[in-house]
């Protein structure tokens, strides 16, 4: 389990990897293995192997830099690049003795620069000297031609047979007419012994420089192997990846804690509109489950209808998933890990062994009901044919229960009634059929669970052009009891169908009409949104003039020695007021938080639930209404008010309540993962209008990611956004308590805010 799901990590880091480094590549790689096990063994390799193998080297460590510095977001990667060494030296230095061109360079050590000059000045001392003797010899028309050639090593001339006594010289080769030797003359003698002693110094200089080089090569031989290894390892899950995109495959997301296709518990094979990866052109998909349950699937339907594809498809797809592959269908396939995978498929009738095709089936089967067991994944094709129908039907219904036994997934198919029958009456086994249809008269490729399928000989043959007489012969040849149940089984299919379209229709409507109710629902919550900005800016407002008047207050007592009392009770009168007026603005705002909170945490209201009678309480009117019918289809719903009656949408409608008891709501479940919040939130410098909004969010926030203290940042400055702040904390619902913070954290420049749990 745990190989298979690192596999597939791998698979979807390579993915990632796509995205992350569009240029990562691992090129044209030789096969260096036999050159680094041969320098190990002390072998001197030529100059072209060492190109090769610092090529390797180089794209080695290119892959490596590539990966290590991506360990947080590719760890199975990175800690692969982690087993490719560092060659940094290795590869500098062969650089350094070898020229692309596959010679040795110039400086590659510190004699070679002498000998290679040495070696030039003997020759061209040798040539000026053999030039000057064939010029001679052609001025005396002894030279065959007017050219140095090479024999063995040795410049020579071409000299005429019968005039080779003119010369005194060593013979080195002869013509094929014999009309022509090419000598060597003496007086050259030394001069080509010492341009020979020149090359063999240089020569032994370079493989002296080959050694070394060969040598370092040999010492670093583990670590190129491994490295070897691992770009191999990493060129496979690279190349997963690639053929993933190619095929369009469902790709696991990486850094998913669950990633992959692959299932613990139920031990249940799910293929959700897979596509068998070698098919082309207009491929249909199939849906299946197989195991946990339901541990055996047993396929029926016409010849040419898909039977045989779907077996492989699930077989091939199961096999890819442990391979760690992509899948090519959605991302809802799931698959166990088999310990084994047996199939029997296709006529395997074989002369040289005398097998029939039914012996060779036998075969097949006896051999897997030896090995099979509860984790593995057994695919027959057309159980029970190629004998008897009779005893093969009961052959076939035997084999599967003894497979079903002992818990092993199986997938079957076959043309046998009694089969069809048996996997109707075993509650392990689900009866599965490919479409036919029987206005075209052709397979359409669809696997149906459920139902089984009928055979269709007869409108196959029709269809392919067998003549009425033959086929009007075979229709009464047919037993009534088969064409009864085939008869059966056409009206079954066709209620399914219709059964079918009408499910998916009422999903369509559905999923509109759910659409609707969310975006209702969100318009909703912005409206009530901006409602409660508008009540904060309100009371900022209030508190702002209250402020003011209690100025005017203060100003006006000690106006009290001049006699102005009138003013003094005037300015209090207007204050009790203001401070009457903002306790009716809080409390009207902290109703509309608790109403929001409690709106948030309860389940969404089903309207299918609401029956005529039950007490509904709509938003925004404290009275409680009676529901006099259903939720039409308009989405509306009839209440009696009192006396009034009226159709209000049914989003208005908050909760029900029937016989004083609360109606269920609908269980959906919201999405309220924790978010990634940071504890702290800076507002300094911000107008009132841009502050609170912020900290209401963030307020928000913190408490869906589970955070228990906060700080606000709004410094000190004229103390309003500071009050305006702590006045927001003082009635939000979701604040357990709040104070100013130590001096070391800011002072009364930052709040500390606790969360209620």
């Amino acid at each position: 389990m745990e190989e298979v799901r690192r596999r597939q990590r791998l698979t979807a880091e390579a993915v990632a990897l796509r995205t992350l480094k569009p240029q990562f590549g691992l090129g044209a790689i030789g096969d260096v293995e036999p050159a680094v096990e041969g320098a190990a063994r002390g072998a001197i390799l030529p100059a072209t192997d060492l190109l090769l193998v610092a090529g390797f080297l180089g794209r080695a460590q290119a892959v490596r830099n590539h990966l290590l510095p991506m360990a947080r977001e590719l760890p199975g990667l990175s800690h692969m690049g982690q087993r490719i060494g560092e060659f940094g030296g290795l590869i500098k230095a062969i650089e350094a003795a070898v020229a692309p061109s596959g010679e040795i360079r110039e400086d590659a050590s510190p004699d070679l620069p002498r000998l290679r000059r040495e070696t030039r000045e003997k020759h061209d001392r040798l040539v000026a000297r053999m030039e000057g003797i064939l010029q001679r010899a052609i001025a005396q028309g002894i030279a065959q031609d007017s050219i140095i050639t090479e024999r063995d090593g040795r410049y020579v001339i071409p000299i005429k047979a019968e005039s080779r006594s003119h010369i005194r010289s060593v013979v080195h080769d002869v013509s094929s007419s014999g009309a022509t030797v090419f000598v060597e003359p003496l007086v050259v003698v030394e001069m080509g012994n010492a341009w020979r002693e020149a090359r063999l110094a240089e020569e032994r200089e370079i493989q002296r420089i080959l050694r070394r080089l060969s040598e370092a090569i040999g010492a670093e031989g583990g670590t190129i192997e491994a490295s070897l290894g691992a770009i191999a390892e990493i060129d496979v899950v690279v190349a997963r990846a690639a053929l993933g995109v190619e095929m369009g495959a469902a790709l696991p997301a990486a850094g998913d804690r669950e990633i992959g296709w692959v299932v613990e518990a139920p031990s249940e094979l799910r293929l959700q509109t897979a596509r068998h990866p070698l098919l082309t052109g207009e491929v249909v998909p199939i849906s299946l489950m197989l195991g946990g349950e339901h541990p055996g699937v047993l396929v029926t339907g016409p010849n040419t209808g898909g039977k045989t594809v779907a077996l492989k498809t699930a077989g091939l797809l199961a096999l890819m998933a442990q391979a760690g592959m992509a899948i090519p269908g959605e991302p809802g396939c799931r698959f166990p890990v088999y310990a084994g995978v047996y199939a029997d498929i296709g006529d395997e009738q074989s002369i040289e062994q005398s097998l029939s095709t039914f012996s060779s089936h036998m075969t097949n089967i006896i051999r897997i009901l030896s090995e099979a067991d509860a984790h593995s994944l057994v695919l027959l094709d057309e159980l029970g044919a190629g004998t008897d129908p009779t005893e093969g039907a009961a052959l076939g219904r035997a084999i599967l229960s003894h497979l079903l036994t002992g818990d092993v997934s199986v997938m079957a198919t076959t043309h046998h009634s009694e089969l069809k029958l048996f996997a109707h009456q075993e509650a392990a086994v689900q009866n599965a059929s490919v479409d036919f249809d029987p206005e075209t008269l052709a397979p359409t490729y669809r696997l149906r669970l459920g139902l089984p399928g009928r055979s269709n000989a007869i409108a196959i043959a029709r269809r392919l052009g067998m003549p009425e007489s033959v086929l009007a012969n075979a229709e009464a040849g047919v037993g009534q009891d088969d064409a009864s149940v085939e008869g059966l089984l056409a009206d079954l299919q066709r209620e399914h169908a219709a059964a079918s379209d009408a499910r998916a229709a009422e999903e369509f409507a559905r999923g509109e009409a759910e659409e609707i109710r969310h975006g209702l629902a969100q318009s909703r919550d912005e409206l009530e949104a901006k409602r409660e900005g508008m009540i904060a800016r309100t009371e900022l407002e209030m508190e702002t003039e209250l402020a003011g008047l209690r100025r005017a207050t203060r100003a006006a007592e000690k106006q009290l020695l001049k006699g102005r009392r009138d003013d003094i009770e005037r300015a209090r009168r207007e204050g009790e007021e203001a401070e009457a007026h903002l306790v009716n603005v809080r409390q009207k705002r902290s109703e509309t938080r608790r109403r929001r909170a409690r709106r948030a945490q309860e389940a969404p209201l089903d309207p299918s639930a609401i029956r005529a009678g039950d007490k509904v309480f709509l938003a925004g009117i404290e009275q409680a209404g009676e529901a006099l019918g259903l939720v039409g289809e308009d989405g509306t719903l009839e209440v009696q008010l009192g006396a009034l009656r009226s159709r209000v949408p049914v989003d208005q409608v908050e909760r029900t309540m029937r016989d004083g008891s609360p109606v269920p709501s609908a269980a959906i479940h919201y999405d309220l993962a924790p978010v990634d919040v940071e504890s702290r939130l800076e507002v300094r410098g911000q107008t009132l209008d841009e502050a609170i909004p912020a900290v209401e969010s963030f307020l928000d926030q913190a408490y869906r990611a589970g955070l228990q203290r906060l700080e606000l940042v709004h410094g000190k400055g004229t103390g309003t956004l500071r009050q305006a702040v702590r006045e927001l904390l003082r009635l939000h619902p979701l604040v357990s308590s709040y104070e100013g913070a130590e001096r070391r954290e800011g002072g009364e420049g930052v709040t500390i805010v606790r969360m209620a749990v």
